[in-house]
């Protein structure tokens, strides 16, 4: 007869009246062998928090635009912005795109026909402006530089080693980022924790897809999507301030890390986002919510204004497509505008 182990979910028959609340389990089974963990978490959320409270109940394949405006409504409606719920809908769009091709549903993806709303039109990303990013590079601090000349993920900062910096070819090589995986059981359910993380048996859960360095607790290095490393050229700025701290080195460093905490320990964003604070203070500037990835989004104009050919800076900045590129791109403030030195 059929094997009724409740483990394999990929074993429930879906067909055109699966619910979105059963199908969505399937397809996080599913993605699970696949995605980043950071990924694999966002979808985990988004899925638990926001797809399911409104849309749980429905049959997937009788899903209509009106239903997705609902979900977005009733995730503003919980005072959550923009994102979120651009977030949740990209989930949606993914999830409905795996139901396509498992047959469940025909025809369009109703997802896309309904995209989320933004609240105000024309909002710029943040990002400094052309005078903030000069007084910023006036410090002379090695990750704000990087930052601003390169446009280095908040991620592929964390996880820099000094052996990914050649210093004589003045090239940094980016293949590496720094996440936070997910515990799993690796007791097979007999360790008698809730908690995955409590199992004396724990495993990090990391798709097969990804190369990874564990470092310590839920801190690993993984291999970025596109897989190959991109070569990134330094300033002689950037070179001597690198220098500077390659030489000086700030108590232990057992990973090797450009960037680290005082004990060795690899940085988590919070740390990330705390220096800059520290050297916005030193630059005079007065932007309480400013994060590290402003600096990637500085950098994608500056460089944009610079008048450096696309293509170019896609090698550099890591984006795919200049579809990627896009929402990067701001209008300059007036200011900002005047001349591109």
């Amino acid at each position: 007869g059929m094997d009724q182990s409740p483990v394999k979910i990929t074993a429930v028959v879906m067909d055109g009246s699966t619910r979105v609340g059963e199908f969505a389990e399937a397809w996080l089974a599913d993605v699970a062998g696949r995605a980043k963990p950071k990924t694999l978490a966002n979808y985990r959320s988004n899925v638990r928090t926001k797809v399911l409270p409104s849309l749980g109940r429905r049959v997937v394949s009788e899903l209509t635009p009106a239903d997705v405006r609902r979900m977005h409504a009733a995730i503003r409606a919980s005072g959550a912005g923009y994102s979120s719920v651009a977030s949740a809908h990209r989930t949606l769009v993914t999830m409905l795109e795996y139901a396509k091709s498992e047959r469940v549903v025909s025809g369009e993806n109703v997802a896309m026909l309904a995209p989320p709303r933004r609240a105000r039109v024309g909002k710029a990303k943040d990002s400094f402006t052309r005078e903030q990013a000069k007084a910023l590079l006036g410090v002379e601090d090695a990750r704000v530089t990087l930052g601003l000349l390169t446009g280095l993920r908040s991620g592929e900062a964390m996880a820099l080693r000094w052996k990914d910096i050649d210093f004589d070819r003045a090239v940094a090589e980016l293949s590496w980022s720094l996440t936070e995986a997910s515990f799993q059981h690796g007791c097979g359910g007999t360790c008698g924790k809730v908690r995955a993380g409590n199992c004396p048996q724990r495993i990090l859960e990391i798709p097969d897809s990804l190369e990874a360095i564990p470092l310590e607790g839920r801190l690993v290095l993984v291999r970025p999507k596109n897989d190959t490393p991109r070569q990134i050229p330094l300033t002689p700025a950037a070179v001597a301030q690198l220098r500077k701290l390659h030489d000086n080195p700030d108590g232990p460093n057992p990973y090797g890390l450009v960037w680290h905490r005082p004990n060795g320990a690899p940085q988590t964003n919070s740390d990330d986002n705390h220096h800059l604070r520290t050297v916005l203070t030193r630059a005079g500037i007065d932007e309480p919510v400013a994060t590290t990835h402003w600096l990637r989004h500085t950098y994608v104009t500056l460089s944009e204004h610079a008048g450096i050919p696309w293509a170019a800076a896609a090698g550099v900045s890591g984006h795919g497509s200049p579809e990627a590129s896009d929402p990067y791109r701001h209008v300059l403030t007036s200011e900002g505008r005047k001349a591109v030195t």
